[in-house]
């Protein structure tokens, strides 16, 4: 009752994570970067049907509702204190991301040309032209209502990130969603199914045990370090 009818094209600049997303410990610096990394060294995963990058679940907000202005302060805020994260003019009217919020603030890496925590390299567009669709024109995502009472709006963001915990959700093209239980997939690797149910400090340890880079190592930086 609270999704808008069809699935809606959204650019990643009109997108700040929901103050419910992780736990309410917002996004990992790593993740995303790792995400964008994986973009420029494999190119961007179009989405075609079921196949691709996982679709976004948003909820259109303005700064007049209290959850809506709840997540656009924290987000401001985190970008402030935390360098690395990407910087974008945020409309008046926005959207709060329940579900894939490091793919869409990875996409503003591009957007924003970021320099890579890990490489020192700037994130170039170059001749992808997938990336450059999904920057310019936006990418299809799930639209739900900012009138979604706060608990079912938290039920959705811990069920959007518990894809490989016994759960799939399958997208139709009109944006339905339907719920069934998952099959064992052995090709997903274990450190993946385990990013999606880290809050963000502990996805930010799982990515560094990936890279072989410990906290005192990340603290001085990713440079001499990073397998990527």
């Amino acid at each position: 009752m609270w999704r808008e009818d069809k699935v809606v094209k959204v650019k990643s600049s009109s997108v700040v994570p929901d103050a419910t997303n992780r736990d309410r410990t917002g996004l990992s610096l790593e993740h995303v970067h790792f995400i964008a990394t994986l973009m420029s060294q494999n190119g961007f995963q179009k989405r075609v049907g079921n196949q691709g990058h996982d679709i976004p679940v948003l909820v259109r907000e303005t700064c007049e509702s209290d959850q809506g202005k709840r997540s656009l302060e924290k987000w401001r805020r985190l970008t402030k204190e935390v360098v690395g994260f990407p910087i974008v003019e945020v409309p008046k009217e926005y959207f709060c991301s329940l579900g894939n919020g490091h793919f869409t603030q990875a996409l503003n890496l591009f957007r924003t040309e970021a320099t890579s925590i890990f490489s020192g390299q700037k994130f170039k567009i170059a001749e992808d032209k997938d990336l450059r669709e999904a920057l310019e024109c936006g990418v299809e995502s799930i639209v739900l209502s900012r009138d979604m009472p706060w608990q079912d709006r938290k039920f959705i963001s811990e069920m959007l990130n518990r894809t490989h915990d016994g759960v799939t959700w399958l997208v139709e093209k009109n944006g339905a969603i339907t719920i069934k239980k998952a099959e064992f997939d052995k090709k997903t690797p274990q450190w993946e199914a385990l990013s999606k149910v880290c809050d963000a400090e502990q996805l930010s340890c799982l990515i560094r045990s990936k890279l072989g880079v410990d906290y005192a190592q990340a603290e001085r930086g990713y440079l001499a370090k990073s397998k990527l």
